[in-house]
């Protein structure tokens, strides 16, 4: 049991360098050199020059640059982190949750908004669906992919939140339920249980670069601090924000679907598992759905 103590410690000492630590160094070392350089001097690298030397602005003695390099930069550098994880959360918060109360009449615009395109995109692929008849030709096919393509770049169904996000995980639950009539909320638990390793080693990698992509993102946001004392900073932030949403995206996507994959592999399993009799082959939505009032016990 020790043994596995001092590994779990290592382990969480190994992650608080590398995300926290790591980040936040290089962060306080640009907020430093943003403040040295000034708006007026903003490409003037030499002022950079001698900093750490005896005399410099960061200079002293060599106990003054020992309690530089091992107590102030980690702990500026730990804060740094946790400051960017707490901008990390407020975004997953925005992309992912319902909007809080201050925001819930934009909420409710942007999401008409979206709406509002879904609707107008789905008309468009149905119109072309329909006028293509059964058996449509390969050019007429293409137009109705690239028709419900341009829809599914909206959400996959009707937008029921204001961001690309929110949508793409919601319509796990929506599409899994459509399916199967499994309610996602419930079942998950559970299936996570009947995975095999790999599978749940997948999912865990999954979430782990989506944590990854939204942490980029709030260091995106924290870096218009230093803009205070050097006005490129705003682009430079700009530049790692936009990385920082783009993986978000494709984290979303991926990990959606890997849920949806998990309960299209496995949703029989647990079916099984639970003591339906379910013969070979997917779960049928009426079974899926006594799993489900099984799960729910009534809740």
């Amino acid at each position: 049991m020790n043994t596995v103590l001092a590994e779990l410690g290592r382990r969480y000492v190994e992650r608080w360098v590398a995300v926290l630590v790591l980040p936040g160094l290089l962060y306080v070392a640009g907020a430093v050199a943003a403040h040295r350089l000034g708006h007026a001097h903003w490409a003037d690298v030499g002022r950079l020059a001698g900093l750490l030397d005896p005399g410099g602005p960061l200079g002293g003695g060599r106990t003054s640059l020992w309690v530089l390099a091992f107590v102030v930069l980690p702990v500026l550098s730990a804060a740094a982190g946790l400051a960017a994880r707490g901008a990390a959360a407020a975004l997953g918060r925005l992309w992912f949750d319902p909007w809080p109360y201050g925001l819930r009449r934009l909420a409710r615009r942007r999401t008409a908004a979206r709406a509002k395109r879904w609707r107008a995109a789905d008309r468009a692929y149905l119109a072309e669906l329909e006028g293509s008849g059964a058996r449509p030709p390969a050019e007429a096919r293409a137009r109705i992919d690239a028709l419900a393509a341009r829809r599914n770049a909206v959400a996959l169904g009707p937008p029921g939140h204001p961001t690309w996000t929110g949508d793409r995980l919601g319509a796990v639950g929506a599409r899994v339920w459509a399916w199967y009539r499994l309610d996602v909320v419930f079942a998950w638990p559970r299936l996570w249980l009947v995975l095999e390793e790999s599978e749940q080693n997948a999912l865990r990698a999954a979430r782990a670069e989506l944590d990854t992509a939204v942490t980029l993102a709030g260091w995106g946001v924290l870096g218009l601090l230093p803009a205070v004392w050097w006005w490129p900073a705003p682009l430079v932030a700009a530049g790692v924000f936009a990385v920082g949403l783009r993986r978000t995206r494709a984290a979303v996507d991926t990990l959606a679907h890997l849920t949806e994959a998990a309960f299209d592999l496995r949703a029989a399993v647990l079916a099984r598992e639970l003591g339906f009799d379910v013969p070979e082959g997917r779960l049928s939505p009426e079974t899926g759905a006594q799993v489900t009032a099984h799960l729910r016990k009534h809740v």
